[in-house]
């Protein structure tokens, strides 16, 4: 976000302790295998998401117990003083020092003579002590432009990144309006994001190439499929996984407990099939955590969360087989209706007649050849197999073996069962004939 702001203003956090230092400049280093790495990349800026863990979230610093003598200070002055300091603005130079929140909000929302300072105030509400200064800070701020009347142009512009445990729930509804734009970063990441990931981390494995390439697409869906918008388990799971069907449920739960360091995942309940422009009070809990997100138009929680993980793993590599396999088996299917006409025992209408599983076209042309050659194209795989265990079609041994692998295949993933690695080898290996 901050690469795409340009010009920007970083607030760094209230403990001096904790001001993020500058780094020197430095050429990013590459991985030892030119493969994705999760290492952190080296910026040029202090983004603070370093102060994120996978799973849990930073524990505040330690304070002193406030002194009830002393009058509790606006958390939002103490964090605009600070802001003040970093502006560095000359048109406040020799002005007197700010005496409190309102004198600092007024400086920020006067229409000044001069032009005024375009850049993007950023704050990380994670990274404030107080846990309401960013909350006090929006409605402070929002009502002050709104009284001072400023035209867009010559508007302080701030932008504020907050987790949903920094801010009150109810406080996104109340500052949403025209001047206020409340962002959720939610269902950023597509499948696109995850098949990227997955693919650069996949190690190269030696074989024929056109077998091996159909081989690891199958194995590549599978892992996007599985891990959906959890980038750290797809990285663990297609650096380890084999790509047996057989061995990804334990690989799977090995990749959730090395990715979350071995910590238990919260259950998540919640069970919405389809996804919402925006996480809803019931979801930002478990959002907040990393524990679920929008991702291709459905609500995906994490494996680690699953009650099922069983389950849930058949069903997605099923859909990653379908998504692969269906459109190759159509087309296989399709050339081998050539075979049929050609050892058909039959002539073809009588074929067409007793095996057809599609509706025959009922225009005078249909009595022609080429009727009859698109009817037979309508053939299903598994008429084909009956018409070779009926004698109708006479097949070789090679052809036979090469239908009935088709078929099963076929027939297995229109029963929503994925295919076992012999069944997938086998499959492989005859597409790629």
């Amino acid at each position: 976000m901050l690469h795409e702001l340009g010009d920007f203003l970083l607030l760094p956090p209230a403990e001096p302790d904790r001001i993020p230092r500058i780094p020197s400049p430095r050429a990013p280093q590459a991985s030892p295998t030119g493969q994705w790495t999760t290492a952190e990349p080296t910026l040029d800026y202090d983004d603070g998401l370093s102060d994120f863990d996978s799973h849990a979230r930073p524990s505040p610093p330690a304070t002193a117990a406030p002194d009830p003598s002393v009058p509790m200070r606006s958390a939002a002055a103490e964090l605009l003083e600070r802001l003040t300091k970093e502006l560095r603005d000359p048109y406040w130079e020799g002005s007197p020092p700010t005496e409190g929140l309102d004198d600092v909000l007024a400086r920020l929302t006067e229409d000044r003579p001069v032009s005024p300072d375009t850049r993007v105030i950023v704050v990380r509400a994670w990274r404030e002590t107080s846990p309401t200064a960013a909350t006090d800070l929006l409605r402070r701020l929002t009502a002050a432009v709104k009284e001072a009347g400023l035209p867009p142009a010559r508007r302080p512009r701030m932008l504020v990144v907050a987790t949903p445990s920094d801010l009150p729930p109810e406080l996104p509804d109340q500052i949403s309006r025209e001047d206020t734009t409340v962002h959720w970063w939610w269902g950023v990441l597509g499948r696109l994001d995850t098949a990227t990931v997955v693919s650069v981390t996949r190690p190269h494995s030696p074989g024929p190439a056109a077998h091996h390439q159909l081989l690891e697409s199958v194995v590549q869906a599978t892992v996007v499929e599985v891990c959906g918008p959890f980038l750290d388990l797809a990285t663990e799971l297609a650096a380890r996984w084999d790509g047996v069907p057989e061995t990804l449920p334990d690989e799977l739960r090995h990749a959730v407990s090395a990715v979350t360091r071995g910590h238990a995942l919260m259950a998540i309940t919640h069970r919405a099939r389809r996804s919402a422009l925006e996480p809803d009070n019931t979801l930002r809990p478990g959002w907040d955590l990393g524990l679920l997100d929008a991702w291709d138009g459905q609500l995906r929680c994490h494996p680690g969360c699953e009650p099922d993980l069983a389950q849930t793993v058949k069903t997605r590599l099923w859909l990653a087989q379908n998504r692969v396999l269906l459109p190759l088996l159509d087309d296989a299917r399709e050339e081998f209706t050539e075979v049929i006409r050609h050892r058909s025992r039959l002539p073809a209408p009588q074929l067409v007649e007793r095996y057809r599983s599609r509706p025959v076209g009922t225009s005078p042309a249909f009595s022609a050849n080429g009727g009859t050659a698109e009817a037979l194209m309508g053939m299903e795989l598994g008429a084909m197999w009956g018409a070779h265990l009926n004698s109708h079609v006479r097949l070789s041994r090679t052809e036979a073996d090469r239908l009935h692998v088709l078929w099963d295949a076929r027939n297995r993933l229109a029963h929503r069962t994925a295919l076992d690695d012999r069944r997938l080898k086998r499959l492989v290996t005859e597409l790629c004939r």
